[in-house]
């Protein structure tokens, strides 16, 4: 069962209102991207949309990709 998680780049600073702030949230992002599992899927749509695709091993690992953000995906 893969999971998917989508993100959007324009969020990528949220409610950012100094340089400082802008500083954190890529901090966060930074700090995020690297608790991926280093054979995630990365799919960057050039439309300000990046989907990442991660297959579970086991129930903790789907609890693991949950908690960065990921759901099931649809099947189509």
């Amino acid at each position: 069962m893969t999971m998917e998680l989508t993100f959007r780049g324009k969020d990528i600073y949220g409610t950012s209102k100094t340089k400082k702030e802008m500083i954190g949230q890529l901090q966060y992002h930074i700090d995020w991207i690297q608790e991926l599992p280093d054979d995630a899927e990365i799919l960057n749509s050039d439309d300000d949309y990046i989907f990442f695709y991660a297959e579970p091993k086991d129930k903790d690992d789907r609890k693991y990709l949950k908690r960065l953000g990921f759901h099931r995906k649809e099947l189509e």
